[in-house]
């Protein structure tokens, strides 16, 4: 939403990698979170004063350092070097 019009913004997102099951990914959050996209997660990340915060949601998108999450009408996306916990609906 655009803060001052309230109004819908729309962003483009790259497309993501295309192949999370080479040898590079085996066992990264990134091939977690690709082979469960649609699927609802709450993801936990840690933030630079030391919390923890936790957005959930449907998985929408992974990046080679992002995963977005659906949140309602709206996208979050998330460092994927941040991500401490994930639970899996």
């Amino acid at each position: 939403m655009d803060c001052e019009n309230n109004r819908p913004v729309e962003i483009n997102i790259p497309d993501p990698l295309p192949d999370y099951n080479s040898d590079n990914n085996i066992g990264l959050w990134k091939q977690l979170f690709a082979a469960n996209i649609g699927k609802r997660a709450k993801i936990e990340t840690a933030l630079f004063d030391g919390t923890v915060r936790g957005i959930c949601g449907d998985i929408y998108i992974v990046g080679n350092a992002y995963v977005g999450v659906t949140c309602g009408d709206k996208i979050c996306l998330c460092d994927i070097y941040s991500v401490k916990f994930v639970t899996f609906y």
